[in-house]
């Protein structure tokens, strides 16, 4: 989990939630793995991190 974290933070793409995800390399991408960043003591510290089971709508390629 700490490796998947690492890889989203700092290879990923911010997801519009504070945090980053990593998607697929298919066409269309699809978020597999995502991280929410800041908490009330800081807003660079994780806030949770989880895998995303559901694909959401994704705009064609």
């Amino acid at each position: 989990m700490d490796q998947k974290i690492s890889a989203a933070i700092w290879s990923g793409k911010p997801n519009g939630r504070g945090g980053f995800s990593i998607y697929t390399n298919s066409c269309p991408s699809i978020e597999k793995f995502r991280t929410i960043m800041g908490t009330p003591a800081g807003t660079n510290d994780l806030l949770t991190a989880y895998k995303v089971n559901q694909a959401a709508a994704v705009a064609k390629c």
